[in-house]
C-alpha cells in the first residue's frame, strides 16, 4: 500500500534513523495517520521514510512493544487494533503502579521541582497542539516524581504510549475550543495543588479520579470503532 501523506520522510533529519523512525510511525499511529488495522509493507514504509529497512525492522520491534504495532510477516505489518480490553488492561497497570507512585511524591517536591510542574501545567495548555500534547504526557511524569525509579519510568512510558492513541481519538488537541482547554487546565490543576500538598492519599484519589473519568469518556467512544 502506498503511505504519502500518512508518514513524513526522515532521510535529512540529523538524529538516530532508528530512533526518527519510531518517532514518526508512532506519531502517525497516536495521530490515526496510520489507522488501527491498517497493513503497510517494510518496503513501502521504508521508501516513504528515506530509509533503508534495517532501521525500520529495529522500530517497528519498539513499537511492537509498546502494543502499537502487529509485526506479521518478515516484510509486513499493521497498526494494532482498537480493543476496548486492551485500554482497560492498560487502565488497570497504570492504577497499580502510578497511583502509588503519585501518592509517594506527593509534598515531596524542591521548589524548583514545583516550578517545573507548573511550567508544564501551562505548557498544556498551549496554542501548539504538539507542544500542548507534550507538556500533558511530561506533566503527567512529573506527577510520579521523585517516587518513580528507572523500571518505574520504563513500565509507565510503555503504558502511557499504549494509552495515547486511544487519548488522541477523545483528547484531539488540534480541534478545541478556548473553553476546552480552560476545563482541561482546571482538571490538571487540582492535581497539580495535591502534588504538592503533603498528604499522599488525597494525591493517590485525585488521580484515580482522574484516571476513571478519562477511561469512561474514551470505552464510551472507542465501543462503536474496536475492530475484533
Amino acid at each position: 500500500m502506498a503511505l504519502e501523506g500518512q508518514v513524513r520522510s526522515v532521510a535529512a533529519a540529523n538524529s538516530s534513523a532508528v530512533d526518527l523512525v519510531t518517532a514518526e510511525i508512532r506519531r502517525a499511529v497516536l495521530t490515526g495517520a496510520l489507522p488501527a488495522g491498517e497493513q503497510f509493507s517494510i518496503n513501502d514504509l521504508a521508501a516513504q521514510l528515506g530509509v533503508s529497512h534495517i532501521p525500520i525492522r529495529e522500530a517497528l520491534r519498539r513499537l511492537e512493544s509498546q502494543g502499537l504495532i502487529v509485526l506479521r510477516q518478515a516484510r509486513a505489518a499493521s497498526v494494532a487494533p482498537l480493543s476496548t480490553g486492551d485500554l482497560e488492561a492498560i487502565y488497570r497497570l497504570r492504577y497499580l503502579i502510578e497511583l502509588p507512585l503519585a501518592g509517594s511524591s506527593a509534598g515531596t517536591r524542591t521548589p524548583e521541582q514545583i516550578a517545573h510542574l507548573d511550567e508544564l501545567l501551562e505548557l498544556s495548555r498551549d496554542p501548539d497542539p504538539e507542544v500542548a500534547w507534550q507538556g500533558h504526557y511530561d506533566f503527567h511524569e512529573a506527577l510520579v516524581h521523585p517516587a518513580a525509579n528507572a523500571w518505574d519510568d520504563r513500565l509507565l512510558h510503555t503504558l502511557w504510549m499504549a494509552a495515547e492513541r486511544y487519548t488522541h481519538l477523545v483528547f484531539d488537541p488540534t480541534r478545541i475550543t478556548d473553553e476546552e482547554r480552560d476545563r482541561r487546565y482546571e482538571t490538571h490543576r487540582v492535581l497539580r495543588e495535591a502534588a504538592v500538598a503533603d498528604d499522599a492519599q488525597a494525591m493517590s484519589e485525585a488521580l484515580r479520579a482522574h484516571l476513571h473519568r478519562n477511561e469512561a469518556r474514551i470505552l464510551t467512544h472507542i465501543r462503536a470503532l474496536e475492530i475484533p
